[in-house]
């Protein structure tokens, strides 16, 4: 049967450094290269908004549709929470549809 030959530690602790330096540069290079891309991706398509843009958009776009605002005091157009527009839809529908009949 043949010797089998054995590497030194020192040359396997090498490699591991070696293999765990590359692994870290590739996981700082990564997100970088990824925040580049989707910078110009931003700019091409025109996006200025971020996350946290859209997210506070979202938040205000719920609690506008959740109370009551003056719209035109003098008209008297207000805004109304959707779900109690929603019934007062439903109401003259059904008056509507009463009347009709």
């Amino acid at each position: 049967m043949a010797a089998r030959e054995t590497l030194p530690i020192s040359t396997l602790l090498g490699s591991a450094a070696a293999l765990a330096a590359a692994a870290g540069l590739v996981a700082l290079l990564v997100p970088t290269f990824f925040r580049i891309e989707e910078a110009q991706l931003r700019a091409e398509r025109g996006w200025t908004s971020t996350p946290a843009d859209t997210l506070m958009t979202k938040s205000a776009q719920r609690d506008r549709i959740a109370h009551y605002a003056w719209i035109d005091r003098q008209k008297g157009v207000v805004a109304l929470p959707i779900e109690r527009a929603m019934e007062l839809a439903r109401g003259q529908l059904a008056a509507e549809q009463e009347s009709r009949r």
